[in-house]
């Protein structure tokens, strides 16, 4: 039986509701955070175990993503919160497509294609029925607006979207200084999860500079060669 778990409500909050494509601040992150919802999700539901900071998995859920995870763990015991999620987010594309699937097979989005430049087709989720995202975001109001307790799950919730970069995208900028002092607030018995997968998005960021540098060095060498060849009518190889 599916039942819906805190990687749905992420992808929910990360999709753009009218165009179906992911925020443009998730998209760095929320392959890191559909993986550390995975590892919360169970964790809440008391199916791993901690020895340290490595992971064993107990149990099954009778969801078919979240069992697959727990096989995965169970066939590799001893690795790391911080392993788990490097792996499970480097199969993100199928994990985000499987939740997409069953968000779109339980009315929640639309799956539409789109037709770019006449050539490329292009697949998008826009919403189809709001009501389950209202709810989360009426909760994540609740808790950082308003000042309720949040429950395991919402609070779980919070610390993976800031720690994929989601908050500042979901509410104004005149907010971000008071949400980031709640959030400090909030307990979270998940929150290695929470904090694995904010040090893989700022990896993941470190690398993309380090990669768009790298790109920028190679071209202005390459231009600057050419430049060279041109003025002297060399030959360069």
């Amino acid at each position: 039986m599916e039942v819906a778990m805190l990687a749905d409500d992420l992808l929910l909050l990360a999709l753009d509701d009218e165009r179906g494509t992911v925020l443009p601040q998730a998209a760095l992150g929320l392959p890191y955070g559909l993986a550390g919802g995975v590892l919360m999700e169970l964790g809440l539901r008391g199916l791993l175990r901690m020895d340290g900071e490595k992971l064993s998995a107990v149990g099954t859920t009778g969801d078919a993503i979240l069992d697959d995870a727990l096989r995965d763990i169970e066939a590799r015991p001893g690795k790391t919160v911080a392993h788990w999620i490097a792996r499970l987010s480097g199969g993100s594309p199928g994990l985000r497509q499987r939740l997409l699937d069953r968000l779109v097979a339980q009315g929640t989005l639309e799956k539409r294609e789109q037709r770019i430049l006449l050539l490329f087709h292009h697949t998008v989720y826009p919403e189809r029925d709001g009501r389950v995202e209202h709810d989360v975001r009426a909760r994540l109001d609740d808790a950082l607006l308003h000042g309720a307790r949040p429950d395991a799950p919402i609070a779980a919730l919070i610390h993976l979207a800031t720690a994929c970069q989601l908050l500042d995208a979901l509410y104004p900028k005149a907010q971000h200084a008071a949400i980031k002092a709640r959030v400090a607030q909030l307990d979270d018995p998940q929150r290695l999860a929470a904090d694995s997968v904010a040090n893989a998005v700022q990896q993941a960021q470190a690398a993309a500079v380090m990669a768009a540098m790298s790109g920028a060095i190679v071209a202005s060498t390459i231009a600057a060669t050419s430049a060279a060849c041109a003025a002297t009518s060399a030959s360069c190889h």
